[in-house]
């Protein structure tokens, strides 16, 4: 059983390297401008918008514009990502996460994901800046509809919760945010804005925001 365990404990480190120097390619600067791209694709996809509604209505939205998935048979997930606070009528700067995961089960290969996470609800924005917040765990999660339009009275939309979206290029049988855990970088947070790390200042909007970050919230300040 142990040298089972540690025949898939290799595979699962072998996927998760081969996507690692990639994933460690990135700047936050990079970050930020990769995220921006996928908002503005997921925001003009036909088959797979985000409705309107839902962004005017959220509490914050969270971006991983490169959420690296690889493994044989065992797995796991790995990516940076940046979230913004929505208030009223604008967006908070963007302040940066990581997201990983393991998952047991039929799975071979690698993959990138493009993932947007829909944040409805005050409560649900708190628990997911606490320090390694879990997907599923502490709140619930699920995938996200597409389309204008979204009034259904879901129990998401009532009580709190997170709506997913995603793009994926490659193969992988299977993905969910089940058990996902999610957790600030404050190393990123204080290269990028060189004067702190502290998500809620950032969020608060203590902060001078670099360009990217100006035309990421610009993109968002679309759809208040």
């Amino acid at each position: 059983m142990v040298r089972i365990f540690r025949i898939l404990s290799f595979f699962l480190l072998a996927g998760l390297l081969a996507c690692g120097p990639v994933l460690a390619e990135d700047s936050p600067e990079e970050t930020v401008n990769k995220s921006l791209k996928v908002v503005k694709a997921l925001l003009t996809s036909h088959d797979r918008s985000i409705p309107e509604d839902l962004l005017k209505t959220s509490a914050g939205v969270a971006v991983v514009p490169a959420l690296w998935k690889g493994g044989f048979i065992v797995g796991g997930s790995l990516g940076n990502g940046v979230v913004l606070r929505h208030k009223g009528k604008s967006w908070s700067p963007p302040a940066f996460f990581k997201f990983g995961m393991a998952s047991v089960g039929l799975q071979f290969g690698v993959q990138k994901i493009e993932l947007v996470m829909v944040i409805m609800g005050q409560k649900t924005m708190n628990a997911f800046l606490k320090s390694k917040f879990k997907l599923g765990g502490d709140v619930a999660v699920a995938a996200g509809p597409v389309g204008a339009r979204s009034s259904a009275a879901t129990e998401i939309n009532l009580k709190g919760g997170i709506y997913s979206y995603s793009r994926t290029k490659g193969l992988f049988a299977g993905f969910s945010l089940e058990g996902g855990g999610i957790d600030a970088t404050p190393k990123l947070n204080r290269r990028y804005y060189k004067t702190t790390s502290s998500v809620k200042d950032i969020l608060a909007g203590k902060v001078t925001v670099p360009e990217s970050g100006r035309r990421l919230i610009k993109e968002l300040n679309k759809y208040h």
